[in-house]
């Protein structure tokens, strides 16, 4: 029996009890339990695939104090949603939330991504006080407009690469955020994200941002390209709650563009692989076979990526998607 939505939300009322970060040594990360539940009941693996995450999340998470800042958010959000609907309360804060998409390492993007598709409100509300306690913006707003009409995002890329002002090496013991802020700060970095070289508006559709993400993941494999795959999917599915009009959600895609590059640069420019993203086949029957090793896996990432790839290929159609799965990628 796989999963259902009950069973699903019974485990996501446990879930709201951890704090939406935890330490591990030195660093603070990022609580992917609500994700990973979520992504195995889109996946439609067996019901019994919960409970091990709830059980290693016990022994790994910390308890969401009820007088934090964080928890003071998420029981507020809750009270307006349940006083003005979901959908309401999204309208009013999604626009200025969209400008830091990549707080947290995009994890408040994509967690209140999860939680729409699993239509949990107590999930919804956290997920929002998760993104909003912890916002972080790798620069102001910047408008619609900028840019140069007709330069693509893989032209644009390639020019970057050559440019030794904006390399970059992490140091040890570093975050994502942490990185994507030091490359924030390298010379040159705002005249690539907004100056006349930059792409133009044309060229920041949501389509090429998926398709550029996509298309590092395959050639480094990289855990940062990992998450520019599963934000850009977290966007498509958060941003229609927006309200914003065509010229702010241009102005909107600047500010994950911002975010994108910086998460490139971290990694060390590698040259995107257009062609395997569109090279090959896939099918259903590639993600039930992956099923078996993503329910038993305890890497919640890897789960979570499984997911993205399948409502991504069923969206867009790349064949390039099935090349995450741990079935495909001895071959890929």
């Amino acid at each position: 029996m796989t999963i259902d939505r009950p069973t699903l939300h019974r485990a996501l009322d446990s879930s709201l009890a951890y704090a939406c970060s935890y330490p591990a040594g030195a660093l603070q990360l990022s609580n992917h339990l609500p994700m990973t539940l979520t992504a195995l009941w889109q996946l439609g693996a067996p019901a019994d695939a919960l409970e091990p995450q709830l059980q290693r999340a016990t022994r790994r998470l910390v308890p969401l104090a009820a007088d934090s800042p964080e928890g003071e958010a998420a029981r507020r959000y809750a009270r307006d949603i349940e006083l003005n609907g979901l959908p309401a309360v999204l309208a009013v804060e999604l626009p200025g939330l969209l400008q830091a998409a990549e707080t947290a390492a995009f994890h408040g993007l994509i967690r209140l991504a999860y939680a729409l598709s699993a239509q949990h409100t107590g999930e919804s509300a956290h997920a929002l006080a998760a993104w909003s306690t912890a916002r972080t913006s790798l620069g102001e707003h910047l408008p619609a407009g900028l840019g140069q009409p007709g330069a693509s995002i893989a032209a644009t890329l390639e020019a970057l690469r050559g440019r030794s002002e904006l390399s970059f090496q992490p140091p040890a013991g570093t975050t994502i955020t942490s990185d994507l802020q030091a490359c924030a700060a390298l010379p040159g970095f705002e005249a690539a994200v907004s100056g006349p070289q930059a792409p133009g508006d044309d060229a920041l559709t949501l389509d090429a941002l998926a398709e550029a993400s996509l298309a590092v993941y395959l050639a480094s494999r990289d855990f940062t390209a990992l998450h520019l795959v599963t934000a850009c999917h977290a966007w498509r599915l958060v941003e229609p709650w927006s309200g914003l009009d065509e010229i702010e959600s241009r102005a909107a895609r600047r500010g994950l563009w911002r975010a994108w590059l910086a998460a490139w640069l971290s990694i060390g420019r590698p040259v995107p692989d257009f062609a395997a993203v569109h090279a090959g086949r896939a099918d259903e029957a590639d993600w039930r076979a992956a099923l078996p090793t993503l329910a038993s896996t305890p890497d919640e990432h890897r789960i979570k990526l499984a997911w993205t790839a399948l409502d991504e290929w069923r969206h867009r159609g790349w064949p390039g998607y099935a090349r995450v799965l741990p079935s495909r990628e001895a071959s890929a």
